[in-house]
């Protein structure tokens, strides 16, 4: 679900408070990719519950002796595997549609019976650095 405007309402200094970093900190976080905060038409940085729970888990890790670059690399596996179960959720959502309509003998939907024709969506694959070659 994307984030609406009025869902980020931290400015920086509250933010970094809350989260128990220097402004400093946020502003590297998001040189790094890490968090995007929202930005008002005069390019204020505004926080939202969810930039302030992604803190917590670069906090985490961090303090776990992960640097910038594999936090990077945590939070992008973390946010795909979000993504794949969103998709898988739909998936199995139309899959449990397409067997009603297989029981009941009900005429097929338009558009997912076609023979050859592809109605799934594509899957971006990560680069994971050769991690699962065997």
């Amino acid at each position: 679900m994307p984030r609406e405007p009025g869902d980020a309402v931290y400015i920086i200094s509250v933010a970094a408070e809350l989260a128990g970093v220097h402004p400093q900190t946020l502003r590297i976080y998001e040189r790094r990719g890490l968090i995007s905060p929202h930005r008002t038409p005069g390019g204020t940085r505004r926080y939202s519950e969810e930039d302030l729970e992604r803190l917590g888990m670069i906090q985490e890790l961090t303090a776990d002796g992960v640097n910038l670059e594999g936090v990077r690399l945590v939070m992008e596996m973390r946010d795909e595997i979000e993504r794949l179960q969103k998709q898988v959720s739909r998936l199995r959502r139309l899959l449990g549609e397409a067997e009603q309509r297989y029981q009941s003998g009900g005429p097929p939907r338009v558009g997912y019976t076609t023979v050859g024709k592809r109605n799934l969506p594509d899957v971006n694959r990560p680069d994971l650095g050769g991690m699962l070659d065997r």
